[in-house]
């Protein structure tokens, strides 16, 4: 039965390959090194975007704004949609329905979704389009819509993606000490970003300046009319935020009392300069401008801080067809190289999906080094030597040729689940090379054949049952490309692919590292 033309053939090659074993493994090395220059083009991408039609808008106004103004946005929204975009007889593509949430954010509806906080200006819309491609046109013009309208207002629409959340899938911080030299550093990043192809929505979350009442308490007058700093701050709490007071029952609702201003005296400047200010420790009322200057000055509308610096995060998001670590990846030198010229203790670093995808891939990663121990051990114990734990180690990143040259020919990508692939894959290439050095020891002991003989014998009783294993494994991968969708597809093909190289390769040059470390006569 190995008496055939394929396995004469197979015969020649390997012991062609043996007798030229050093030109055989420089080969080898080549065409590792030729596939591993894939991995430059190959797109790199933490999870792929959901294939569901939904779209998302996060909509904030900056801080301080009425819930009224929200609810009106909306509205007008809302307004757009029925006339412009909703799926009607003359227009087939479109919005099919959506859910608004004024003021706080939804339930957490999907694994990349996170639970928003309660503001006055924020509201969230979910929207269901009819296709995929019918969702990523209206991102524009939705946003153009509100744009257009409301130029102070943060714009989020994006689709779903996969994976867990992650605020942006481009993000830069730069930290530092003062916030004025902060926001030169982030307008001249803004600008950076803007050059890069494919980048859209650049925006930071601190937001756009606003107008604030900087109350400047004089102590010495303050203390002299026997008012402190506190006292001070809860009349101006009451007044502008409310004090609660008491509470309300009703059936099993309780409802809270509030004492507030109502808001014409809010809003008017000279009434709050008259404010009464209830000293507490004397029981008196003195006005406010007696013992504080109130001036209008332009801040941000709140500053955030990450390791106790000032940092300012700066957002991008990308146009269809553009992925984030391309971005990433030309921004990277750019920002290098102006960073040298930042004045010192201001630096930057990357988020967004780079960082989400590092820390996953480290979680992972740390792990591996203990697994590799344990497989090192079992093999050693297994063989009782060395040099044939060795081989096998040597043979597992023969895998990434077939990966790297898969995702480049079926159009694939890099991410974590093709990372998870990658893991998997280890194991099944270990399997058949164990199983074909097992079968030359069987060789040399029990049929007592020299080891160049017994490498040839066993490597053409080996071949059958490691090409049909390789071959159903491939075919049970193909329904999970064909239908598992953009979140298995590329784990999938780094699975065939780099199966069906690697176990060509193991075939040869296992047998050929195997008459190296045994110093093997090719007689």
């Amino acid at each position: 039965s190995y008496n055939t033309k394929f396995y004469n053939w197979y015969s020649g090659f390997l012991s062609s390959a043996i007798r030229h074993r050093w030109i055989s493994l420089a080969i080898t090395f080549l065409i590792f090194m030729s596939a591993m220059q894939l991995s430059k083009v190959v797109p790199s991408l933490f999870f792929p975007p959901s294939e569901r039609p939904f779209l998302f808008a996060t909509l904030e106004f900056p801080v301080g704004s009425p819930i009224q103004r929200t609810e009106a946005m909306v509205n007008d929204l809302e307004k757009f949609f029925d006339d412009s975009l909703i799926v009607a007889e003359d227009r087939p593509e479109g919005i099919n329905n959506w859910v608004s949430f004024i003021g706080s954010g939804p339930p957490r509806y999907s694994l990349s979704s996170n639970p928003l906080p309660e503001k006055e200006g924020l509201a969230y819309l979910l929207i269901n389009t009819t296709t995929r491609p019918a969702a990523n046109e209206m991102i524009p013009r939705v946003e153009k819509y509100l744009w257009d309208r409301y130029p102070d207002l943060s714009i989020i629409v994006q689709p779903l993606d996969y994976g867990p959340p992650v605020e942006a899938p481009v993000q830069v911080r730069i930290s530092g000490v003062d916030s004025d030299k902060l926001f030169t550093l982030v307008e001249e990043v803004k600008a950076k970003i803007e050059e890069v192809p494919g980048t859209r929505n650049i925006k930071d979350n601190w937001g756009k300046r606003v107008k604030k009442l900087m109350v400047n308490i004089d102590q010495p007058r303050a203390r002299r009319a026997g008012v402190s700093s506190f006292d001070i701050a809860m009349s101006l709490q009451t007044i502008l935020s409310g004090y609660s007071i008491s509470e309300f029952r009703e059936s099993e609702d309780v409802i809270p009392v509030i004492m507030r201003a109502e808001a014409t005296d809010r809003q008017d400047i000279a009434k709050l300069e008259v404010l009464d200010v209830f000293a507490q420790a004397s029981g008196r009322t003195v006005p406010l401008s007696q013992v504080a200057d109130i001036e209008v000055v332009w801040q941000p509308s709140k500053i955030l801080r990450r390791d106790r610096l000032k940092t300012v995060t700066i957002s991008c998001y990308t146009k269809p067809g553009t992925m984030a670590m391309d971005v990433v990846h030309a921004l990277q030198p750019i920002l290098e190289e102006d960073s040298k010229e930042w004045p010192l203790g201001y630096f930057h670093e990357f988020g967004g999906e780079l960082e989400s995808s590092v820390d996953a891939q480290k979680s992972i990663s740390d792990k591996l080094g203990i697994a590799f121990i344990i497989i090192i051990l079992l093999l050693v114990i297994q063989f009782n030597s060395l040099r044939k734990p060795l081989i096998i180690l040597l043979t597992i990143p023969l895998m990434m040729i077939g990966v790297y040259v898969g995702l480049f020919v079926m159009r694939g990508m890099m991410g974590f689940m093709t990372f998870l692939g990658v893991i998997a894959l280890a194991g099944i290439v270990i399997n058949n090379a164990i199983v074909l050095l097992d079968r030359i020891k069987l060789e040399q002991e029990v049929n007592g054949l020299n080891p160049f003989q017994a490498i040839i014998e066993a490597s053409m009783r080996r071949l059958r049952p490691i090409i049909l294993t390789t071959l159903t494994t491939i075919g049970g991968m193909i329904p999970l490309y064909l239908g598992g969708g953009a979140m298995w597809e590329s784990m999938a093909i780094a699975l065939m692919f780099g199966l069906l190289f690697s176990t060509g390769l193991t075939l040869v040059v296992v047998p050929v590292l195997y008459s190296i470390f045994y110093r093997v006569k090719s007689n």
